[in-house]
């Protein structure tokens, strides 16, 4: 439970803190994160909720479509990072490479 609340807590403040295109934030994809397969869903479900109240909620995506890296669900992550991306933010070029490493395409 305790790294369920820091998983969402950390979730939460990048939801603040994911700035658009002009912002200097920037995702290791290479960082180590300790969690279970039922806590990625449960921080998924977070900014589920946060984007069915929010549509053009570009942190919302942005911070899902990272959760869905880390569950491993490509295709979602892909989709949400265009989403992200159509909504302004920019992702680290380093995290995009291994996303299309992992997903095994360009896009």
């Amino acid at each position: 439970m305790k790294k369920l609340i820091v998983l969402i807590c950390l979730g939460l403040c990048g939801c603040t803190t994911a700035v658009p295109k002009s912002g200097l934030l920037t995702v290791a994809a290479n960082e180590k994160i300790t969690y279970s397969q039922d806590e990625l869903l449960s921080v998924i479900s977070v900014f589920s909720q946060s984007i069915a109240r929010n549509p053009n909620s570009g942190g919302s995506y942005y911070n899902r479509a990272i959760a869905y890296y880390y569950y491993q669900d490509y295709d979602n992550c892909w989709r949400d990072v265009h989403k992200a991306q159509e909504l302004g933010y920019e992702f680290d070029r380093n995290f995009i490479s291994a996303l299309k490493k992992a997903s095994q395409r360009e896009e």
